[in-house]
């Protein structure tokens, strides 16, 4: 089966191979061989090595790296061979990576879960499935994670605004043009441009596009819970 496929498509045929593949306690080739043709550009695969006592000492390998442009640098910098401990976001490391490859190899169960926190000089979304090695004679000496990466935002801080402000700011996220949004505001289109390049000038924005992204960043920020917040579910949903 070929052709780029969706993260729950993907998930499912990896747990499905996970599950009935007679060779998955040995090798993780197994699990991940068929699905790696159908891998988005979004989407990374990786092979976490668990056999070091302290966690902070596992080692990621990343099989299917991340391929969108963008000027980040979180999403390259966690694409490099090298153990956790090595890796420049200790603070997500400890929060979100750590913890959840422990609980999978534990007990030894797939784990499937939604992202959403700050990394590095971004707002990241991603989904996430970890598949422990199935060892029948020990500890899982690795698990295999997926990630599909939802979005990548610039980080920005949480920015208080005005009313009048945050509806420009939601309309201009639909899409909207200064026009609609002066009639939708009943105001005068010269007054919608103004509070517009106002909104540029305090988030420090390039243009409309960049300024939709820090609003929205800056939103993501402000949500007490974002960091470290998941969403687990059923790795078969």
């Amino acid at each position: 089966m070929k052709g780029r496929a969706s993260f729950k498509l993907v998930s499912r045929l990896m747990t499905d191979a996970w599950i009935y593949n007679p060779d998955g306690h040995r090798e993780a080739a197994g699990i991940y061989a068929r699905i790696l043709e159908m891998l988005r550009p979004n989407m990374i695969l990786a092979i976490v090595d668990t056999r070091a006592n302290n966690p902070d000492d596992f080692a990621l390998d990343v099989i299917h790296r991340y391929a969108v442009p963008t000027v980040t640098s979180a999403i390259r910098s966690f694409q490099d061979s090298r153990t956790l401990s090595e890796f420049p976001d200790q603070k997500h490391v400890r929060r979100i990576m750590i913890p959840a490859y422990v609980k999978a190899i534990e007990s030894r169960r797939p784990l499937s879960d939604r992202i959403m926190a700050s990394i590095l000089d971004t707002v990241t979304i991603y989904d996430r499935l970890i598949l422990p090695q199935r060892n029948p004679t020990g500890p899982s000496e690795w698990c295999l994670v997926l990630i599909d990466v939802k979005f990548v935002l610039p980080d920005a801080p949480s920015t208080p605004v005005a009313d009048v402000d945050f509806g420009i700011l939601q309309m201009l996220a639909e899409g909207a043009t200064i026009k609609e949004i002066a009639e939708a505001s009943l105001r005068s289109d010269r007054t919608i441009h103004h509070r517009v390049e106002r909104l540029k000038a305090r988030f420090g924005a390039r243009n409309l596009a960049h300024l939709v992204g820090l609003s929205i960043s800056a939103g993501i920020a402000d949500d007490p819970f974002q960091e470290g917040w998941h969403h687990a579910r059923d790795a078969h949903e």
